[in-house]
């Protein structure tokens, strides 16, 4: 006997969370019918238990507060997972707001878990390797070069 799609999802949903888009990305690979899909989204979203704006805010804060991630970063992140601008630039800014977030110290830390993992090269090169991981990861060009410029 097939398993449900509802089942389905909430097992996923007990793992962790998921947007409604990537939900339903799932449920759409385990080739479920569509009626049947759009119910059971339909059906978490009125349970509360699917929701866009609260998964943005939940993946903005792990981001910010502990990723090493810039706000321009982590709202990449969310419209790749399928977040809309406006959910992710809420998120991002009451994260910011709320947890107070340092973007400097931010900065700072990555820079001291890079430096610690390359080892020692010369200065030329970890500058170029720091400045390449600030700019992965967001960052502004200003922020990048006072951090390389502290590289010794």
């Amino acid at each position: 006997m097939a398993r449900k799609a509802y089942e389905y999802a909430l097992e996923l949903l007990s793992a962790r969370g998921y947007t409604i888009r990537n939900l339903r990305r799932k449920l759409v690979s385990k080739e479920y019918e569509a009626e049947e899909i759009e119910g059971v989204i339909e059906r978490l979203i009125e349970c509360g238990l699917l929701d866009d704006a609260r998964y943005a805010r939940e993946y903005a804060r792990q981001k910010l507060t502990s990723g090493g991630s810039s706000v321009r970063r982590v709202r990449q992140q969310l419209l790749v997972r399928g977040v809309s601008s406006e959910h992710a630039r809420a998120a991002t800014d009451a994260v910011m707001r709320e947890e107070s977030v340092d973007i400097e110290r931010s900065i700072n830390a990555t820079v001291r878990r890079k430096l610690a993992s390359i080892g020692d090269l010369p200065r030329d090169v970890k500058r170029r390797r720091v400045f390449a991981l600030l700019a992965r990861r967001g960052f502004e060009i200003a922020d990048i070069r006072r951090a390389v410029d502290g590289v010794s």
